[in-house]
């Protein structure tokens, strides 16, 4: 008999399963995104974490740590007027587009996981 596994995106199906691997997508996107401007900061290995927390650790709140991550993130991001400015003044535009595929990204990730949560089995 074969062992049934115990990944959580690996074990949900329908529109469960396409809602944690946008999740992880978006999370992954956010990091590429991250790295793409040069900063040097544990960002994109933290998004990774999260995302490898999301597709393999089965319950149906697990993916609200994307979000909540999202959130925090979100929130230093706009705390710091440096990515404000980068956001808002397009003089460097690879760097304001990164800024805004990962802004775009956290967004994307949050909403995704509170989807994915709510759609989850009981």
């Amino acid at each position: 008999m074969a062992e049934q596994t115990r990944v959580a995106i690996v074990r949900a199906t329908g529109r469960h399963r396409s809602l944690l691997i946008a999740t992880c997508a978006a999370l992954a996107l956010a990091a590429i995104a991250d790295e793409a401007t040069g900063y040097d900061g544990p960002g994109p290995f933290v998004y990774l974490a999260v995302a490898v927390v999301v597709a393999l650790v089965r319950g149906r709140y697990t993916p609200l740590v994307a979000t909540a991550m999202s959130a925090f993130f979100l929130f230093g991001g706009f705390a710091s007027s440096q990515f404000r400015s980068t956001l808002t003044h397009p003089s460097a535009v690879f760097d304001f587009a990164a800024g805004w595929v990962q802004v775009l990204s956290f967004v994307a990730a949050a909403v995704f996981s509170v989807a994915s949560g709510l759609r989850a089995t009981r």
